[in-house]
C-alpha cells in the first residue's frame, strides 16, 4: 500500500467529520463567509499558507522549495437554496440552505488532500495550489482563481473531482475530450409601441415578431450549425402584456444555450442577435439581445491527463466507467481547463439510505461517505505522482 493510500485511510474520519461540519453550515453562492474562514482555519493549523482571492475564494500553497512542476487542485464549496428533507444528525441548520450537490464533500476532501501532500512534500518537487472556489452554482469564482494562478506563472496541470450521487461507490468517470456543456443564458427584448387592442394600426405590436423570433432561434441547431456538433438552443420563457385589450410596448424571451465546443456559445448568441434584429425590423420593432455566461466554456478534458488518471484509478482498484456521451450539465471548472491542461472526474457516491436520493439539487439528496477516502486517495496520489 502506498504512503498516500495509508494516509487517506488514516485521515478518513478527519475528512468525514469536516464534511459533516460543513454540511450542517451551508452557505449560498457569494455568501461563503463562514465556510471560507473555516477552510483558512484548517489550512493554517496545518501550516499551509493561504490567501483569500476575489469574493472569498481560498487558495493554499504547498511549496517544496525545489524546482519542479506545479499542479492546482480545485474544489467548489457553495450550497444551494433548498431546505433539506433528510433527517441526518448533521442536517443543515438553516432553512432554505443545503449542500445538495456534494460541495461539502469536495471541500473536506481537498482540505484532507492538503494535509496529506503537506506531510509528504519532502518526497516530491514543485508546487501544489489548493483552490477552494466559491459560487460555482451561480457561475462565479473560477475566473478569479484562474487569474490568480496566471499571475503566479500558471500551472502545468489542474485536476478536480465531483461526486456522482447516481453512480455506485468505487466507480469513476474520466472521459477524454468533452465531458460537460458550456452554458450561456440569453434574453431578447422586442420593443414596439403600445396601444389599444382596438387600434393595432396605431400601435407597433411586439408580440408577433417575438413569436417569429422564438420559432426561428429554436431552429438554429438544425439550420445554422454544424450537424456533427451538439448545440442546444432552448427558449424557455416568453412574457408580454398585462390585459386582453392592451397591445404591450415590449415582449421578452429568455432561454439557454448548451454547447460542447469552444466558441459555439458565442456564435449562437450572434446568430440569435442577427435573426432577432431582422425579424423585429421587418415589423417595425427594435430589439435588444443580451447574454450571460454561466459557464462560458465546455468542460473538455486533456486526453493525455485523462488517460493518466484512468490508469491510476484502475491501479487503485476503482472501476473506471467506459466512454459515454458528454452530459448537458455545466460547471465553470471549465474555466480552469480552458486555461491549463488537466481533467475533471465524476466519483461514484450513491447512497443506499432509505428516503434519500442520488439526484443532485434535490432536497432528499444524500451521498455515501465511503466515497470520500477514495476521492482523497485518487487526487492526492495523482498530484504526488505528477510532481515526484
Amino acid at each position: 500500500m502506498s504512503v498516500i493510500k495509508e494516509l487517506s485511510e488514516k485521515y478518513e474520519s478527519y475528512a468525514i467529520d469536516l464534511r459533516r461540519e460543513l454540511h450542517a453550515h451551508p452557505e449560498l453562492s457569494l455568501q461563503e463567509e463562514w465556510t471560507s474562514a473555516r477552510i483558512v482555519e484548517e489550512l493554517e493549523k496545518l501550516g499551509i499558507p493561504c490567501e483569500v482571492v476575489g469574493p472569498r475564494n481560498v487558495v493554499g500553497l504547498i511549496d517544496t522549495g525545489r524546482a519542479g512542476r506545479s499542479i492546482a487542485i480545485r474544489a467548489d464549496i457553495d450550497a444551494l437554496p433548498l431546505t433539506e428533507e433528510v433527517e441526518l444528525p448533521f442536517k443543515s441548520q438553516f432553512e432554505g440552505k443545503m449542500h445538495a450537490c456534494g460541495h461539502d464533500a469536495h471541500a473536506a476532501m481537498l482540505v484532507t488532500i492538503s494535509r496529506i501532500l503537506n506531510e509528504t512534500k519532502e518526497q516530491f518537487s514543485g508546487k501544489v495550489y489548493l483552490c477552494f472556489q466559491v459560487a460555482e452554482e451561480t457561475g462565479f469564482g473560477a475566473d478569479d482563481i484562474v487569474a490568480y494562478l496566471q499571475e503566479k506563472g500558471g500551472v502545468d496541470q489542474v485536476i478536480a473531482t465531483h461526486i456522482a450521487g447516481a453512480a455506485p461507490v468505487g466507480t469513476i468517470w474520466i472521459p477524454d475530450g468533452p465531458m460537460y456543456a458550456g452554458n450561456m443564458g440569453f434574453k431578447i427584448v422586442v420593443h414596439g409601441v403600445g396601444g389599444h387592442g382596438s387600434r393595432p394600426d396605431a400601435a407597433v405590436d411586439p408580440i408577433r415578431p417575438a413569436c417569429e423570433i422564438l420559432q426561428a432561434i429554436a431552429a438554429i441547431p438544425v439550420n445554422r450549425h454544424d450537424p456533427f456538433k451538439t448545440l442546444v438552443v432552448s427558449p424557455c420563457t416568453i412574457h408580454a402584456g398585462t390585459k386582453n385589450n392592451i397591445i404591450p410596448g415590449e415582449a421578452e424571451i429568455e432561454g439557454n444555450i448548451r454547447f460542447f465546443a469552444y466558441g459555439d456559445g458565442d456564435a449562437a448568441v450572434e446568430e440569435i442577435r442577427r435573426m432577432s434584429e431582422h425579424l423585429a425590423a421587418a415589423q417595425g420593432c427594435t430589439v435588444e439581445v443580451t447574454s450571460e455566461a454561466m459557464a462560458p466554456y465546455p468542460v473538455i478534458n486533456n486526453n493525455e491527463a485523462a488517460a493518466r488518471g484512468r490508469a491510476l484509478a484502475a491501479q487503485q482498484g476503482l472501476t473506471v466507467l467506459p466512454p459515454a456521451d458528454p452530459q448537458a450539465a455545466s460547471d465553470n471548472y471549465a474555466n480552469f481547463l480552458n486555461a491549463f491542461p488537466g481533467f475533471y472526474t465524476m466519483l461514484g457516491a450513491h447512497s443506499e439510505m432509505p428516503g434519500t436520493s442520488g439526484n443532485h439539487h434535490n432536497p432528499t439528496f444524500c451521498l455515501n461517505e465511503d466515497c470520500i477516502k477514495l476521492g482523497i486517495a485518487f487526487m492526492a496520489e495523482y498530484a504526488f505522482a505528477f510532481l515526484k
